[in-house]
């Protein structure tokens, strides 16, 4: 395992797409979306490992040692289902994307708020390792 963040060639294409879109983010989501297309190792779809964390796997984290959370990572919740996913779009569904179960990373604060760690401390369930296919919006298929 790396310090790196792994990221599918799927995932790593969706978020160069993102980046495309830099005028509809913000300037820290913008910076961190960036970071992790330069730092990050991409992998095939078949080297995929149940404890990666990709578009489609279910997650236990916490945040800032809080109360731990379980969402499923995706693009685009789907409508009455916001409750139970964590979009890509926010800075800590950005972040978790391609972290280890039991990684730990620090997101830079924005504007006057203190810095975040993001524990991911389980990968509940992980769709390419599982043999599961994703459509980009999180839905199986």
């Amino acid at each position: 395992m790396s310090n790196r963040p792994m990221l599918t060639q799927r995932d790593h294409a969706i978020l160069s797409g993102l980046a495309k879109q830099n005028g509809l983010v913000s300037a820290a989501y913008y910076q961190q979306l960036t970071e992790k297309l330069r730092s990050a190792l991409i992998i095939d779809v078949d080297e995929v490992e149940p404890e990666l964390a990709t578009i489609g796997s279910f997650v236990r984290y916490r945040v800032n040692g809080g109360r731990a959370l379980e969402h499923k990572l995706v693009l685009q919740p789907d409508r009455g289902k916001e409750q139970h996913a964590l979009s890509i779009k926010s800075r800590r569904g950005l972040g978790l994307l391609g972290m280890w179960q039991d990684e730990e990373i620090t997101l830079a604060p924005m504007n006057r708020e203190s810095p975040e760690v993001l524990e991911l401390e389980m990968v509940l369930f992980q769709p390419e390792a599982d043999g599961t296919t994703i459509r980009p919006g999180g839905c199986n298929l």
